[in-house]
């Protein structure tokens, strides 16, 4: 058989529910006198059955209950969250130990001078192209790719508006002079190439405007010499 517990005075429940005040200074029953018939024994039964059919009381106590618990998982959040969190990155991504770091470095070391490299070596191929086709080298830099295919695919644009930037250029000082491109049928295409070399050599050791005009209509003379 259950066993109620059982304190050892008596309290109005009534009383208790409505927050009433207590009487005698909180002395209990100095007098001796019998409790009336309303005053029930405050036993843990009476406080549970209370709970458990009183819909009023029911609310309030799971509400001190939700909000013990948030401040309890906000204080344990506070005081644990940011430890745990350390714990599964340094689990998920251990530190390196410095032979680790040491081999990383290297290998990053080895990459960068494959690359610069392999860079070098484009630069080196698409300087000899330009040099072979006239264009200007200083721009070479600018058109070297991750490999070669890119280079030499990046070399044919440039050639292309080089060529036609240099045209664009003859044409322009021409007109300026009230006259047309010199006919290169007269030449042959060796006599072409000779001067096209001693132009383009003179206009990049001078830099002069004149000397790279005189290139340019030397260009474009090799360029219709070769289209007929």
């Amino acid at each position: 058989m259950k066993k109620s517990s059982r304190f050892l005075f008596p309290v109005d429940l009534q009383t208790f529910a409505e927050g009433g005040e207590e009487s005698n200074g909180g002395q209990g029953n100095p007098s001796g006198e019998q409790p009336p018939n309303n005053v029930q024994a405050f036993t843990l039964d009476a406080v549970q059955k209370w709970f458990n059919d009183d819909a009023e009381a029911k609310k309030w106590f799971q509400s001190q209950k939700d909000a013990h618990f948030t401040k309890g998982l906000e204080t344990w959040q506070k005081n644990n969250m940011s430890k745990l969190i350390d714990e599964e990155i340094a689990k998920r991504y251990p530190p390196e130990t410095e032979e680790q770091k040491q081999l990383r470095e290297l290998k990053q070391q080895f990459e960068q001078e494959k690359q610069a490299r392999v860079r070098q070596e484009l630069k080196n191929k698409a300087l000899a192209i330009a040099t072979e086709k006239s264009l200007p080298t200083g721009l070479v830099d600018f058109f070297v790719g991750a490999d070669e295919d890119t280079t030499l695919s990046n070399l044919g644009t440039l050639e292309q508006a080089f060529n036609a930037a240099v045209q664009a250029f003859v044409e322009a000082k021409f007109k300026q002079g009230g006259r047309q491109p010199h006919d290169s049928g007269s030449q042959t295409p060796d006599s072409l190439q000779k001067q096209l070399e001693d132009a383009a050599e003179r206009a990049r050791r001078t830099g002069r405007d004149e000397d790279m005009a005189a290139y340019s209509a030397l260009k474009l003379q090799m360029m219709q010499s070769q289209q007929k």
